[in-house]
């Protein structure tokens, strides 16, 4: 059974104040076993241990989207290594712009596009929420094409955190 939700999307929060014309924005929740993991921590628990299959998928996709001048990363996971996220530290693709106990936020920017996640938590549940600011006809085609596959990916990686109890 899915353990991943859904949830209305924020209107209140930092990604809210960042949304624009052109965007998307979805939330997902799971619940937590671990009632004091911090925000930080779920992040690394959830995005350090992608399938296989989707680190594959990704290597493709940024085989092709570097040549429209889309942010590819070298990595599409977090580093394993990593015990903490920090403020300025690289979150994959992404840069951490702000870290507080129960929510961390995640930012990346290219010509098209400015993605932003924040990863919450509280003693029930995370949250990982994506605000995807699309700047140029080209990054509102790509999010299109992309949206399916968002769908199953983020909710698979973050199904596999609270299968294995990473949570």
């Amino acid at each position: 059974m899915w353990k991943v939700t859904a949830k209305p999307i924020p209107t209140n929060d930092f990604l809210a104040s960042q949304r624009t014309k052109y965007s998307f924005r979805d939330a997902l929740s799971a619940p937590l076993s671990k009632p004091t993991l911090s925000a930080a921590k779920a992040q690394l628990s959830i995005f350090s241990h992608m399938p296989k299959w989707v680190n594959t998928l990704m290597s493709i996709r940024n085989k092709i989207v570097k040549y429209f001048g889309f942010k590819v990363g070298s990595t599409t996971s977090l580093e394993m290594k990593k015990t903490d996220l920090k403020l300025g530290d690289a979150a994959g693709f992404m840069t951490v712009i702000s870290v507080k106990d129960h929510e961390v936020i995640s930012f990346a920017e290219d010509k098209h596009m400015q993605f932003y996640m924040s990863v919450t938590t509280d003693d029930q549940q995370t949250t990982v929420s994506t605000l995807v600011n699309l700047k140029t006809p080209i990054g509102r085609l790509y999010m299109a094409m992309i949206t399916p596959f968002h769908w199953v990916i983020a909710r698979v990686v973050i199904h596999n955190a609270v299968k294995e109890q990473r949570l």
